[in-house]
C-alpha cells in the first residue's frame, strides 16, 4: 500500500511538473510574440505578403489582356473563314 502511494505521488509530480513546464513555456511564448520586435518582424512579413499580391495581380491582368487579345483575333478569323466558305458556296467552288 505505501508502495502505491508513492507511485500515486510521482506520477502526481510528475503531471504537476509537466503543467507548470506548458504554463511557463506559454507565458514566455506570449511575451515573445506582443514583444516590439516581434510586431516589427510580423508587420514586414506583412508588407511583403501585400507586395506580392500586388504583383500576382498585375500579372493576371497581363494574362486577362493577352487572353482577350487572342480571343478577339480568333473571333475575327473565324468569321474571315465562314465569310470565305459563304463565298464559296455561292460562286459553287
Amino acid at each position: 500500500m505505501l508502495k502505491r502511494s508513492i507511485k500515486r505521488r510521482k506520477k502526481l509530480r510528475k503531471k504537476i511538473i509537466s503543467l507548470l513546464r506548458r504554463v511557463a513555456f506559454g507565458t514566455l511564448g506570449l511575451k515573445v510574440l506582443a514583444s516590439k520586435e516581434a510586431k516589427k518582424g510580423y508587420s514586414k512579413a506583412l508588407a511583403k505578403a501585400y507586395k506580392l499580391k500586388d504583383g500576382l495581380d498585375a500579372s493576371v491582368s497581363v494574362v486577362k489582356q493577352h487572353g482577350d487579345d487572342v480571343l478577339q483575333d480568333a473571333k475575327y478569323l473565324y468569321e474571315q473563314e465562314k465569310k470565305e466558305e459563304q463565298l464559296d458556296s455561292l460562286t459553287g467552288e
